[in-house]
Formats: structure tokens, C-alpha cells, sequence
């Protein structure tokens, strides 16, 4: 039955194992093996680190295994918090047989949709647990489901939960316990500069080029090095903020290794809301962020990173930003907005009207406080 299983593609894999799995085991005070099962994007898999902190906390001597898409394996070589990655892409059927080499685990985590728990279960996890909501079909799948918050809380906080309310004393966010991944072929400069990240996932997240040269134009002045950054396909971004070629353009050279040794070193970060900027807080940047259609307050900040300088500039008064829906579970206190550009009836003027004045007034705020 064994070999049988291992011909069928992933999902009907996943499927048979977990169907097949052994009895329900709330987990025993000895737990030796945990997983976290997920199939995130970069910036919400980087806000899993609460939740990784309070797990090894709580479970100091169990081996802790996360799934993670192949291409954010660099930034966990160092194996934060005894964390190990394994590779994990829907399309790739071996994927299941990796996470099953592991296991069998004493308890799962699903941090975000809980179709994921259905993974946990084929990974032969004896429990699961997750946030209750979503489609029937997928809460099925947990054994133990928590009621979402009720009022408004960070995603980072969110994802802690699940490891226990009950916050360690003094839980912070410790740049020891997540050693750098190796160098790659980008050596940043030696002379202060500031990292100006462009790009994100949606062009409804977009800032007018002329605010990014206003912004770039004043810390130029200031002494600092300029450095536009942004992702693979959206080098025209740079293009049209610096056409004359004035400052070192990087957008769609860097890869995450390159991209955590850049912001290591950087003495500021301004960026859109986007996976970078929640590696800066891995690597202790201080960060200027812009929300448009995203809600600030979810995403923003949170105890576990008080130690590094950080603002968040926004609108308040989109109401369009009215989407209540997160990882398929509905709460009145989430107001953010996910539609894609034909849909947008402000023509985002949620990311466009941020003013240039109130960005360059966060960056003195967040230079006050200095370099951590």
C-alpha cells in the first residue's frame, strides 16, 4: 500500500495518508517532536518567528521542523531556534516524503489555513491544532481548534498564540538566536546607506515614483548612499524613480541571501508592505514602512521586536479598506483590502496618497533612535 501511495500525485498522497492515520494523541508533557505546517509567502512565514520562539521556549528539548517554499531555505541555514526546513512545494509530490522522513511528530501547528492540517495528518502528526474557521472540509482536519482573537491583534501575536497564551517573561526578539545565512555574491557597501525596496506583490501597493525621489533626494542630502532595491520582473520601478542613474540600482539582482546582508548592514530601510520588510526586523533594521492596502496594526508592530526602530505610515481613512476575511476566517477588527487593480475604485489612492512629508517625518524618528 506503501508503494502504491508513493505513485499518486501530492494531493491524493496527502490524502491517503492522512486518512490512514493513526489514532488522535493530545500530546503527552514529554513532546520530542513538533512540526509548524504552512505553505506561506516570505513576509507572513517571517512573522511565524514569535510562534518558533515560544515553541522552543515552552519545548526547550523537542525537534522543532517547519515547512518552507525552497526558495526561503537560505535564510534558515543557520538554524534558528534548532529549527529545521524542509522543503515543501505543492507541485513536487516528493515533498510529503521528506516531511514524513521526520516525523512521527507529537504535535502539529497550523499556523494559517487549516488545509494545512490535512498535511500535518499525512506527515503523521498525532495532534493538530490550529485556528477554528474556514470550510468544513478543512477544519476537519485539526483536532484542536482555537478561537481566532476578538478583538484587534498583531498576525505575529496571532501565530504565537498557538505555542500558549502564556508569553515567556522578558520574549524578545534575540539576534542570537538566528545566525546569519552565508555570504552570497552581493557585497554591500561600506559607507552608510539607506535601502529604498520599490516593489511588493500587488501594483495596488505601489508609491508614485516622484514621492521615492523626494524621499531618496532628502537622504542623499543627509549623507547617506542611496540603494533602490526591488523584486525580479519590476526593475522598471527603479527606472522611473532614478532614470538619470544617480544611485546604486540592485532591483532583481538579490536573492534573500543578498537581501538579508544588505539590510543588515543598512543604517535605514523604506519600504513598501512586503516580505522585506519583515526580514529587516530579523535583522534588527531600522524600517520605515508604507501601508496601502494592508492594515498597519495587524502587520505592524508588535512587543516581540520593540528593540528595533520601526514606523509605520499610512492612511486612515480608506474606506475601502473593509475586507474582513484573513487566512479564510472572518473578524470585524480586520480591515485591510486584497482586490486585485481592475477591482480597485480609488485607483489606490490608499498607497498614492501617503504623503512624502509624513514618510520623511518617520525616517527622523527613526533615525533618533539610532542603530541597534
Amino acid at each position: 500500500m506503501a508503494r502504491r501511495a508513493s505513485r499518486l500525485p501530492l494531493r491524493a498522497r496527502i490524502a491517503w495518508h492522512a486518512l490512514t492515520r493513526g489514532g488522535r494523541r493530545p500530546p503527552a508533557e514529554e513532546v520530542h517532536r513538533i512540526l509548524v505546517a504552512h505553505n506561506l509567502l516570505l513576509g507572513d512565514t517571517l512573522m511565524l518567528t514569535p510562534l518558533l520562539a515560544r515553541l522552543r521556549h515552552h519545548y526547550p528539548d523537542a525537534r522543532l521542523v517547519m515547512t518552507c517554499p525552497p526558495a526561503f531555505a537560505p535564510l534558515y541555514e543557520g538554524r534558528p531556534y534548532g529549527l529545521e526546513t524542509v522543503p515543501f512545494d505543492p507541485r513536487d509530490r516528493h515533498s510529503l516524503t521528506r516531511l514524513r522522513a521526520l516525523g512521527p511528530f507529537d504535535l502539529a501547528v497550523v499556523p494559517a489555513e487549516s488545509r494545512h492540517g490535512w498535511l500535518a495528518r499525512a506527515a503523521d502528526a498525532r495532534w493538530v491544532r490550529g485556528y477554528a474557521g474556514g470550510a468544513w472540509y478543512y477544519r476537519a482536519s485539526l483536532d484542536e481548534a482555537i478561537s481566532p482573537p476578538d478583538r484587534l491583534t498583531t498576525l505575529p501575536d496571532m501565530m504565537a498564540a498557538l505555542a500558549g497564551n502564556d508569553r515567556a517573561e522578558g520574549e524578545r526578539f534575540d539576534p542570537k538566536d538566528w545566525p546569519p545565512p552565508g555570504p552570497g555574491r552581493f557585497t554591500p557597501p561600506d559607507i552608510p546607506y539607506a535601502v529604498l525596496h520599490l516593489g511588493a506583490g500587488s501594483p495596488l501597493k505601489y508609491w508614485p515614483a516622484a514621492s521615492w525621489r523626494e524621499v531618496a533626494a532628502a537622504l542623499a542630502r543627509q549623507g547617506l548612499h542611496i540603494i533602490l532595491s526591488a523584486g525580479p520582473g519590476q526593475e522598471g520601478l527603479a527606472h522611473a524613480v532614478d532614470p538619470e542613474g544617480r544611485f546604486q540600482n540592485v532591483a532583481g539582482q538579490l536573492g534573500l541571501r543578498d537581501m538579508w546582508h544588505l539590510l543588515a548592514a543598512a543604517r535605514l530601510l523604506i519600504s513598501l508592505d512586503t516580505g522585506v520588510a519583515h526580514l529587516a526586523r530579523v535583522t534588527r533594521t531600522p524600517s520605515v514602512v508604507l501601508f496601502g492596502p494592508g492594515q498597519a496594526a495587524l502587520y505592524g508592530p508588535t512587543e516581540f521586536y520593540a528593540t528595533t526602530p520601526y514606523r509605520a505610515v499610512t492612511r486612515a481613512d480608506m474606506p475601502c479598506r473593509d475586507e474582513t476575511v484573513l487566512f479564510e476566517r472572518s473578524r470585524p477588527w480586520i480591515q485591510t483590502c486584497v482586490r486585485s487593480p481592475e477591482d480597485c475604485a480609488y485607483t489606490a489612492r490608499c498607497s498614492t496618497g501617503i504623503s512624502g512629508r509624513d514618510v520623511l517625518g518617520a525616517i527622523s524618528a527613526v533615525l533618533a533612535e539610532g542603530q541597534p
